[in-house]
């Protein structure tokens, strides 16, 4: 039975108006893995992940998830193909429980229609100990650090079975022993088989993660 990876991205062209910012690249992600994309500012790696994550549409090339055809033609799509993507801004809403972050646009509801809460906390607060994490799913996102906050991103993707997370400078903002959280997490993501693409200028990062 023939084995491919778990993203293959090949001759992806990109341009905007006349200027060229991709050119017949090719990109290689396995399951398990975490693969380092580095670059200078203007290198183009922002843009080939916002291509696989549906905000940007590809000029040409070809996109296959688990040796098969993916057309993303939107951020829905893409997640459809189990794929998300972590920005250096975070996107959670400040004012609204861990539960209702990570299960937001896609709440649980009760045999009557309404979102049930009790249901939500449950699940996100036994995804919350699957990684350690000492949040309650009740506490407000604006009572959590920058490094919390990540891993509350981090668990939404997980919930709904993302098997490819682009991290886009991660480690940013966080003090030495928040990115020791962080790479704990990475570490448990590698073994459940999630492809992570880590995007970083940091070097000396790229040998603790990969």
């Amino acid at each position: 039975m023939d084995l491919y990876p778990l993203l293959q991205m090949t001759n992806i062209n990109k341009s905007f108006a006349t200027v060229r910012v991709l050119q017949d690249v090719c990109f290689n992600l396995l399951a398990g893995e975490v693969h380092a994309l580095v670059g200078e500012n203007g290198a183009g790696k922002s843009t080939l992940m916002k291509i696989l994550g549906g905000i940007y549409s590809r000029d040409s090339g070809d996109i296959l998830i688990d040796g098969k055809e993916a057309n993303i033609t939107d951020v829905p799509t893409a997640r459809g193909y189990g794929i998300s993507i972590i920005h250096q801004e975070l996107m959670l809403a400040p004012n609204l429980s861990v539960a209702e972050n990570v299960f937001l646009g896609r709440e649980i509801r009760t045999n009557l229609g309404l979102v049930d809460i009790a249901e939500m906390g449950k699940k996100a607060q036994r995804m919350l100990d699957g990684f350690d994490l000492p949040i309650r799913a009740t506490d407000k996102i604006n009572q959590l650090n920058i490094a919390q906050r990540q891993m509350i991103e981090i668990v939404r993707s997980t919930c709904f079975g993302a098997k490819i997370i682009v991290m886009d400078e991660p480690t940013s903002s966080l003090s030495e022993k928040e990115v020791n959280v962080l790479f704990d997490a990475i570490f448990r993501l590698k073994k459940s088989g999630v492809g992570i693409i880590y995007i970083s200028h940091r070097m000396s990062e790229l040998d603790v993660v990969a």
